[in-house]
């Protein structure tokens, strides 16, 4: 496994995982931008409290590894952790009796007494991912398992002391959700002060690339075949911005290793996949080798301003880090490396210089970033 992969933080995390749950379930979090960094450290803070923790970020960008991660930081890490994914329940009763636990003939089906979810974890920590799938009545029962610590099975009538740190996570807006009477607003307060934010990868920088790289060394030790990604294959790569995030990395890389015969991984193996993916998602609406290409010409043509063409597409997530900078670097390369020259080319007023550069710097822009 490799360590220079990961900070500090994450490889104590990982060191405890190991601990608590041996080699087949080991909590790798790969990486080492700004961002990451920031949460790891946001995630050592939290560790030391008992409140809720409400855990947020797109699809695919790691949610219950990072649950997992804060338990672990914890020191609950010797109680149990248990997991529910709210959205695997269609009917309240049902995911109410997981939760809570039911008495035997509270409804059909109920032939024994179960404990649920939270006495089963009584000291440790409840995971509970796509929160914002609850209805609302089981919404008024966590609440009050948040408020008053204490669990009424569905049935029963007596209430019984737990006492779990609760950590949820969604990919959805519940201020959004709580405006439309879908959510309960006092349920979100008690939630929301504790709060991750997961990075989606398209704005951590080359981490992408260090999980693939990462993810390849496994994939290698497993099936004893060392296999790369070539420079071609890497290049095209950092064009894309990952919709899909780690989990899309991963499964890259695993179609990348199925389909490669020999050493080398190319963009044959998996340029369908990708293609296909960026369609879906709407991240690219020309082939992946024309956006610098044609973004540039139409700089050059003064077609528009890099204001225009460039910065608000960035912006609104069409353009990627990686196509911004090819494209300043295009530029600079044409003009020797002057950025004031680079201005005129690119149709930005001088007046616009500072403005420019800072634009280049907070992003981590410039083609040396």
């Amino acid at each position: 496994m490799s360590s220079h992969h990961m900070t500090e933080v994450a490889r104590t995390i990982h060191e405890l995982s190991l601990q608590r749950w041996g080699p087949a379930s080991p909590v790798q979090v790969i990486g080492r931008h700004d961002g990451l960094v920031d949460m790891l450290n946001r995630l050592v803070q939290f560790a030391r409290s008992d409140s809720p923790v409400l855990v947020t970020g797109e699809t695919g960008t790691g949610k219950e590894l990072v649950a997992r991660a804060l338990y672990l930081l914890a020191d609950r890490n010797r109680k149990p952790f248990a997991k529910m994914n709210c959205a695997q329940y269609q009917e309240g009763q049902v995911i109410a009796s997981e939760l809570f636990g039911h008495r035997k003939g509270s409804f059909t089906g109920a032939v024994a007494d179960h404990e649920g979810v939270f006495l089963a974890a009584d000291g440790g920590v409840v995971f509970l991912d796509e929160i914002g799938e609850l209805s609302l009545q089981v919404q008024a029962m966590l609440l009050r398992v948040l408020s008053e610590g204490e669990v009424v099975p569905v049935g029963g009538t007596q209430a019984r002391r737990v006492d779990v740190r609760v950590v949820t996570a969604t990919n959805q807006d519940l201020r959004a959700r709580v405006a439309s009477g879908g959510f309960r607003a006092d349920l979100y307060y008690r939630l929301r002060y504790l709060h991750v934010q997961v990075p989606p990868l398209r704005m951590r920088g080359d981490d992408w690339e260090l999980i693939l790289s990462h993810h390849v060394e496994r994939l290698a030790e497993k099936r004893a075949t060392v296999k790369r990604f070539s420079d071609e294959a890497l290049t095209l790569l950092r064009r894309y911005d990952w919709p899909g995030n780690v989990r899309e990395v991963k499964a890259l890389a695993d179609t990348g290793f199925c389909l490669s015969q020999g050493t080398l991984i190319e963009p044959g193996h998996f340029i369908e996949a990708l293609e296909s993916a960026a369609r879906l998602h709407q991240f690219h609406n020309v082939p992946l080798t024309d956006i610098v290409t044609r973004k540039y010409e139409s700089l050059v043509n003064k077609e528009g301003s890099f204001w225009d063409l460039v910065y608000q597409p960035y912006m609104d997530r069409d353009l990627t880090r990686a196509d911004v900078q090819a494209i300043v670097e295009r530029g600079l390369t044409s003009v020797r490396g002057s950025y004031k020259r680079l201005l005129t080319r690119f149709g930005v007023a001088p007046e616009d210089y500072l403005r420019f550069m800072d634009f280049l710097r907070h992003h981590r822009l410039k083609p040396d970033a």
